[in-house]
Order: C-alpha cells, then structure tokens, then sequence
C-alpha cells in the first residue's frame, strides 16, 4: 500500500529554511501471529518547522495516519504470515528558531490551567526536586531570570552531549518551580545515517514569550536552537493505538509488537530499521 499523508498548508519554504527529507525502513524480524508498526511522524506546524509531505509504502499490511493534538503516528499492521515491511519518508522545512526575552510580545494567558500537564511531577520525586530547584534559583526573582538560572544550573551538572537527560532533568526542575516545562521529542538532521540520531530538546513557557527554546546538547543555547533537527511531538505516557499492551513513556523511536510481545525500539539492528536524511535544494 503507497500513500501520501499530511502535506502542510504553510506552503514553500521561504530563503532562510532548510529542507530535508527523513527516511524510516522498518523490517520486523522473526515476525509470529499479527505484528504492529508505529512511526513518529514530524510536527505539523510549529514556529520552527513545517511539514511538507509525508508518503509511504507498506507491503502486505493496513496502514493508517494517527492524527491527534499530541502526536501524530504512522500505525501500520500485518496478518500472521506477511512479511512487515513499511518505508516512511517524511520532508521538513526547518529553521533556526530563537526567542528575544528582552521584548514581550506574547499575550498572557488567562489562567495556566491549560498549562496544568506541563506542571505534573511524579508524587516520589517532587519533594526533592522542588528542594534543588529552590537552590538553584535562590535570588532570581521573575520567572525569566529563575528558568535562566535553572538552564544554568543543569549545564553546569551534565557533560557536553548528554542533552537528552540533561532535558528531562530541566523540565522536572522547572515545573518543580511552578514554570511550565516540556521535553520535544525528535531527530536530529546533521548526519546521513540517522538510526540513532533520535535526541530531545527542551522547551519552557514563560509569561509574555510563549514557549521559550533552549538546547542542553552539544550546541547550548538558552533561548534557541539550530535547524538541523526535525521536532516529532512532546507526548508523554503515549497509548499506541491497537496495543494491547500498556503506554510507552515517549514516542521518538519506532515502536512495534509481533509474536504478542514488544519489540525493543532502541535495538534498530534487531528490531530492524533504519534512518537515513538527505537535505534538499528547494
């Protein structure tokens, strides 16, 4: 089965974008009984990135897009006995995204209860958490200057290039402070082979700037990040659509079940799939 899926309403990328294309290859091995296939697919619309067009191929299965307001999914299914097999390209238009916090521009939301999700801690580790992220913005007084202070403070702990928990322990010490925080799943796009290039960037939501962008990886940058990554969703406690089995903690791997049992999505040579990226002359 070939389709063509979720191409943006944005249009053409303008001058100072770049484009690529990101190609999955999902072949399951030691496929037994129905077999289940999901695929993260890019971002609709955000400030950095527009999706130009999703197509695919799955041989001897069912294939659906999954489109909801957290993530969006390639789901793809096979009969006992088929041989699962499914190619996924995806294009992107990214850019260079950054946030003055010098001028407020964002109107103030009424209320932050749309916020509420992007303030959960875990009950075990909140008592902690709130404790070190009072250390760390003691003497910064407006939100800027304590979600600054915390950017700093998490840099200073984590290694250069350990920026997927370096994120998660920003996020988690944010919303311990009352900021609105959230990990964005996706993949980075610098690098043709990108099986493993999966990585994860943060974003903090402050009064008056909307959702703020900052990079704890190799490149840091409170504020920005660069465009060489492809942004997939910031669901969390994710239920895969026709599982059976319970809710995977984040979505930017492909997932997949077979023999009624998961498949470890961060073994792509068992698994098996692979990831390639080319950039576009657009």
């Amino acid at each position: 089965m070939r389709g063509v899926a979720r191409v943006s309403a944005l249009g053409t990328a303008a001058a100072d974008w770049r484009t690529f294309e990101a190609t999955t290859h999902v072949h399951v091995q030691n496929a037994s009984g129905v077999t289940r296939v999901w695929v993260p697919t890019p971002l609709a619309v955000a400030p950095y990135q527009n999706t130009l067009g999703d197509t695919y191929h799955v041989e001897g299965g069912t294939v659906s897009m999954v489109e909801r307001n957290d993530i969006d999914l390639l789901a793809a299914e096979w009969p006992a006995g088929a041989e699962p097999i499914l190619t996924l390209a995806c294009r992107v238009a990214t850019t260079d995204y950054a946030v003055d916090l010098e001028r407020p521009t964002v109107a103030p939301p009424r209320d932050l209860s749309a916020f509420s999700g992007f303030l959960r801690l875990g009950a075990a580790d909140g008592a902690r958490l709130k404790q070190a992220a009072a250390a760390m913005t003691r003497g910064a007084g407006t939100d800027v200057d304590r979600a600054r202070a915390l950017y700093d403070g998490v840099a200073a702990e984590a290694p250069s290039g350990r920026g997927g928990d370096a994120h998660a322990r920003y996020v988690s010490l944010a919303r311990a402070s009352g900021i609105p925080a959230r990990c964005v799943y996706g993949l980075r796009l610098d690098t043709v082979d990108a099986t493993r290039a999966q990585s994860r960037r943060g974003e903090v939501y402050l009064v008056g700037f909307g959702w703020v962008p900052l990079d704890l990886g190799e490149h840091r940058r409170f504020g920005s990040w660069s465009a060489a990554w492809m942004a997939y969703n910031s669901a969390q406690d994710v239920v895969l659509p026709g599982s059976p089995h319970g809710a995977v903690a984040f979505v930017m791997h492909p997932q997949g079940e077979t023999a009624r049992s998961r498949i470890d999505s961060l073994n792509p040579d068992a698994f098996r799939y692979e990831i390639a990226v080319r950039e576009l002359a657009m």
